[in-house]
Parts: structure tokens; sequence; C-alpha cells
């Protein structure tokens, strides 16, 4: 326990810590270079209000230059008081660093920012970032994560971050990747920063995700996922094969939905589907398109038809291509009520081409396709005997 750091390093430092590292006021660590620790104990920066120094900045980690940190314990600044050197007011933070590969399993917790990466001064870092989270990243009065400076960062999330300012992650400059397990918890908005991001949804056993600011690709690479929040600057989006995106929300730019893939519904601008398009009335968004639907070849469109014929319109505010797709109906209850409807699958500025061929798991009916210029329909009639075929 120190008097004021807990530990101060003028030069590059290597620690291990098994035990409790505390600064009284100050960083658990100070380091005016690199540093690289590994952490299974707790190591707290504190600031304890004394007569005559009342300025006190009390990081866990305060690291001038670049870590490598392995976090298996509780990395915490538990206050701040006063202006540093500067001028400017003094946060806390469970790690403030200058560039680093953080690999965290247990808590990082700070009174403003859970991490901070800058220069020291609300600059640019040194260097880029890779953040690697399967714990919990609190700032308990501002940001989660807060990357400062124009580089191409890394986050992969499979834990919590949160920030109590309202935003969990910024990413700020740089083309950056965000990659997002099935435990992921964001507490707070996701923000890529400017220059050109990525997210990728990437777990076999699926999740959900809150949607982000200023991410202009979406790639959904393995499992289930649900996206309950907005993806605006999406450009170009894509759900590889194998993978499903239900999508809650709003998508910009095109997604592509390859061959083996799964969509449903949601707005999104442009829709390319190689894989299969659902409508499901179970859903709490129906599909919208604000421009193109383009299906094709070998492509499916699944219609699912809930009880009392509910079913959904797929609306696609421009052209709707068809490109020889299937057309796979699944009725949950057949009844003669099909008898006497008429089903309006898509909805659309124009109609172009045709379904290649109808599935169905209907015993007695036998679905029938009706187009018009702006919509395809799908009507029902009585199977024939077999000794009438």
């Amino acid at each position: 326990m120190g008097g004021s750091n807990g530990i101060k390093a003028k030069d590059a430092v290597v620690l291990t810590n098994t035990g409790a590292i505390t600064g009284q006021k100050g960083a658990g660590l100070k380091s005016k270079g690199n540093a690289e620790v590994v952490n299974y104990g707790v190591i707290t920066g504190a600031d304890t209000q004394r007569a005559r120094q009342n300025d006190g900045d009390g990081d866990g980690l305060d690291i001038d230059k670049f870590g490598r940190i392995h976090n298996y314990g509780i990395i915490e600044g538990t206050g701040a008081n006063g202006s540093d050197k500067h001028g400017a007011p003094n946060t806390s933070e469970g790690i403030a660093i200058g560039g680093a590969d953080i690999y965290n399993h247990g808590l990082i917790s700070g009174a403003h920012h859970g991490v901070l990466v800058d220069n020291g001064n609300a600059g640019p870092a040194f260097g880029s970032t890779l953040l690697v989270n399967n714990g919990s990243i609190r700032g308990r009065n501002g940001y989660g994560v807060n990357l400062v400076g124009n580089f191409n960062d890394r986050v992969i999330n499979n834990g919590l971050i949160s920030g109590g300012n309202g935003v969990a992650l910024n990413m700020g400059g740089g083309d950056d990747v965000l990659t997002v397990r099935g435990q992921a918890r964001f507490r707070g908005e996701v923000d890529g920063g400017s220059g050109t991001n990525q997210v990728i949804l990437d777990d076999i056993e699926g999740g959900m995700f809150n949607g982000a600011r200023q991410v202009q690709h979406l790639d959904v690479t393995a499992g289930a996922w649900t996206l309950t929040g907005a993806l605006e600057a999406n450009q170009r989006g894509r759900v590889q094969s194998g993978a499903t995106l239900i999508n809650q929300s709003r998508i910009g730019g095109t997604v592509a939905v390859e061959q083996g893939a799964t969509y449903a519904g949601g707005t999104v601008n442009e829709l390319d589907v190689a894989g299969t398009l659902v409508l499901d009335p179970a859903l709490k968004n129906q599909g919208r398109i604000k421009r193109d639907l383009n299906m094709t070849q070998g492509s499916t469109l699944a219609l699912k038809v809930g009880q009392g014929e509910t079913h959904s319109t797929l609306k696609v505010g421009n052209r709707a291509s068809l490109g020889g797709a299937t057309l796979s109906i699944q009725i949950e209850h057949e009844s003669d009520e099909l008898l006497n409807r008429q089903l309006r699958i898509v909805d659309a500025a124009q109609i172009e081409g045709r379904f290649e061929r109808i599935t169905s798991n209907l015993e007695t009916l036998t679905p029938e396709l009706i187009y018009t210029a702006t919509g395809a329909f799908v009507s029902f009639k009585r199977k024939k005997p077999a000794d009438e075929a």
C-alpha cells in the first residue's frame, strides 16, 4: 500500500499481482513507460483527500505508454478530485493507458471511465488497442471504454461493458472492428466513431445485439442473432451461410443474405437474397424493404401462416425481383377458411419475375399464385381426389 501511488515506475515495468496493491492518493500502478501486468488479486487507485493536497487521480492502472494486461481479478479506480497539471478535472479510471492489449476475465471498474486509452491529456493515444473482454468493464459515471485517436482498434466482447454516461463503448477514429460473442452485453450506446467501422456477430450459440452508431459494415458469421437496435449507418451488410439474422429494428444500406443463410423481419434499405427470407407473423417487426428486393435463382421466400390465417406481407418500396425463387408455405392450421382467402405475400411498387415453384405442408389444399403489377398473392383450392387426378 503506497502513500500516493501503490507502485511507481519511471521505466518499463513487469508486474504479476496475486495480492492487493493500493494507491492511497493516486494509482495502484503508475508507470511513466510501458508496462506488462498480470493480475489475479486487487489493484486499486484511490483519492483520499488530505489537507493541502486536494488534487488526486485514482486510477487502478495509470500507464503513460503501452501496456499488455491480463486481468483475472479486480482493477479499480475508486475516485478522483481536483485538477491535473493542465487544469483539466481529474477522472478516475480502472485503466488509463496510451495503447494496449487488454485481456479481461475479471472486473475493471472506474469511478468515471472503465478503460480510457489516450495520451494522458484527452488527446490521441500512442497506438492501437486490442481489447478482449470476457468479464466486466464498468465506467460508473463515464464511458465503459473510450478509445481516443485515429487507430484501427479491435474489441472482442463476450462479457459486460457498461457506461454510466450512456455510452458503453466509444471506438474513436480509425477503421475499427467490434466482434460480438453470444454472452456480450452493452449497457449504454455503442459508437463506432469516425472511419469505416465493422461489427461482427459471431457465436455458434447466437445472441442479441442492440445496434450501434457509425458502423458501416455488418457481418453475421455464425449462429442465430436478433438485432434489437438500429444500424442506420450500415452501407454493406452480410449474413453468411449457416447464420441467421432476425431484424427487430432498422438497417441502412444493403444486406446480402448468402446461400444457406436466413434473414427475417425489420426494415432494411435494400435486400439481396441468395438464401432464405422468412415472413413470420410471430415476429414483432414485419419485413420492410425501403428500396429493392433482389431474390436470386435458388433462393427461398418462406411464408408462415399462423392461427386465424395470420400472415405477414413483405413491403417493398421500389422493385421486388423474384428471380426464380422458391415460395415455401408453412400453414399452422389447415382449414376450409383458406379456400376463401387471398393472402398478399409481396406489396411492391413494381414486381419483376416469378416464383419458380411452390412447396408447402398442405395436405388437402393446393396453393396457387396470382401476380399483379404491384403484388404477389397466394390463394387455395381443394385438392382433387387421387382417382380424379
